[in-house]
């Protein structure tokens, strides 16, 4: 379960609505909340989550961290890659468990909206919707769907950004764990 709980964070914000140029290399920070609910609606026990992402045009890639910290305290640190082309892109995570395609939407590398299927290892499908309209925030919904096509829960999150200077503080804190 610790990869599909984590994976399925990622990538969240796989664009931000802060428009820079395309050769412009920029790191954001985020810290958020990820509720989840069972296929029925059952609420879950949620997840906090600290996002730092990499959007290099030049090279066409988004670089994702994000550092979760479960209900029983323990964290899990997670880096995906994200190949952009025009506004298509792929998805693969550092331990090759997830891999997706998805597609981009509004002004290249200040993306407003995005949608992607990512497929894991263990045969666990992830759909993605991303909502990015907002410089200082976003929000994403994730289904989480079992091999048989069964829904087995959904993720709803909410990132805000932070300063680079708190997501080290607290990822530093978190980390020491």
């Amino acid at each position: 379960m610790r990869a599909i709980s984590l994976l399925l964070l990622l990538p969240f914000l796989a664009s931000t609505s802060v428009y820079a140029t395309a050769a412009e290399k920029q790191n954001f920070y985020y810290l958020g909340e990820v509720k989840i609910s069972a296929a029925t609606g059952q609420p879950m026990p949620s997840q906090v989550i600290l996002l730092e992402k990499t959007h290099d045009p030049e090279k066409n890639l988004i670089i994702e961290r994000a550092i979760t910290i479960k209900p029983d305290g323990t964290s899990d640190d997670h880096t995906v890659t994200i190949t952009v082309k025009d506004n298509d892109f792929t998805l693969v995570d550092d331990a090759h468990s997830v891999t997706g395609t998805g597609k981009l939407f509004g002004p290249a590398w200040a993306w407003t909206y995005f949608k992607a299927t990512f497929k894991a290892t263990n045969g666990v499908t992830i759909e993605d919707e991303n909502f990015l309209a907002d410089p200082s925030a976003a929000v994403a919904r994730k289904k989480i769907i079992a091999p048989d096509g069964k829904v087995i829960m959904y993720m709803d999150v909410t990132l805000k950004t932070v300063t680079p200077e708190t997501f080290k503080v607290l990822s530093k804190a978190l980390l020491k764990k």
